[in-house]
């Protein structure tokens, strides 16, 4: 296991090979942001043929004549409206968007492609923190703190209930914390970089809940989870994580570290310390199966 944040973990093997994915028509939403734009790169350069979305996934007719288009073996639903703030400040657009959109784009797929392998990008936080830092796995309780999380859940549901019910392969991927350099704020890492960047030398950076825990990847590494999933064929919710946990104070001293800078970090748990931890045992199961 990896002794810092952002390294890779031990367990996930690089991914060298696309496997089925290279020179199959992957159709891929979300393309505009981190997660997507970086599949849709690692798949080109793998030789995969990419059709991305760009309209809106809430238009259900603009969805449907999208995928009447394709036939592709491999579809990658990122789209969705993530920041929490937002999400908070328009919950009728989030449902709109999160549950419904993906509605419309699983209707669509299962008019126009029969064989489709469908990935549901989902989150940590459907599930409830827990309070010793304990891994969560996929059976564990999903009890979401954000309304950002119950939209997810919400979408998972639609996609488990609707596409088991029609026997249509499908991987719902709950992704842990990442961090990538084209992140921007308000996500905990950026926002930290922006903040300490500001700090002189040798000065303390206030955070709020300095001992919550996050599970946390480098995007790239999310995306070979992603990309190793497909491969599998895996098929129902897999955690994807590192299986480790950092506190926000842990987190904060190491962006410091990348950016040069010596700093103390203070701050007050407002609410009771919690962690959203990877149970990553399913993930791996995967893995070995792949190089079994």
């Amino acid at each position: 296991m990896s002794d810092a944040p952002f390294e890779r973990p031990e367990f996930l093997p690089e991914l060298r090979d696309l496997g089925a994915l290279r020179d199959a028509q992957v159709a891929l939403t979300g393309h505009r942001g981190v997660l997507g734009g970086l599949l849709a790169e690692r798949l080109r350069a793998g030789g995969a043929v990419v059709a991305t979305y760009d309209g809106d996934i809430n238009d259900a007719e603009a969805v449907l004549s999208w995928c009447s288009t394709l036939r592709c073996r491999y579809l990658f639903h990122f789209a969705a409206l993530v920041p929490v703030p937002q999400v908070e400040g328009d919950p009728l657009q989030a449902y709109q968007t999160n549950v419904i959109g993906t509605f419309n784009l699983c209707r669509a797929l299962v008019r126009t492609s029969q064989e489709c392998w469908f990935f549901q990008c989902s989150t940590s936080h459907v599930y409830q923190p827990t309070l010793r830092s304990e891994p969560i796995a996929e059976s564990a309780a999903t009890i979401p703190a954000t309304y950002y999380g119950t939209t997810k859940l919400a979408a998972e549901h639609l996609v488990s209930d609707l596409l088991g019910k029609l026997r249509r392969p499908y991987c719902i991927g709950r992704v842990f914390s990442y961090s990538h350099a084209r992140q921007k704020p308000p996500y905990l890492v950026p926002s930290l970089r922006e903040r300490i960047l500001a700090l002189a030398d040798g000065a303390t950076l206030t955070v709020r809940n300095p001992s919550s825990v996050r599970d946390i990847l480098d995007a790239s590494d999310v995306i070979d989870s992603i990309l190793h999933l497909a491969r599998a064929g895996a098929t129902g919710a897999v955690n994807i994580g590192s299986g480790r946990g950092w506190s926000v104070r842990e987190l904060a001293l190491a962006v410091a570290r990348e950016c040069g800078r010596t700093i103390t970090v203070d701050g007050e748990d407002c609410d009771p310390p919690a962690a959203l931890i990877a149970d990553t045992r399913l993930f791996r199961s995967h893995i070995a199966g792949l190089n079994s």
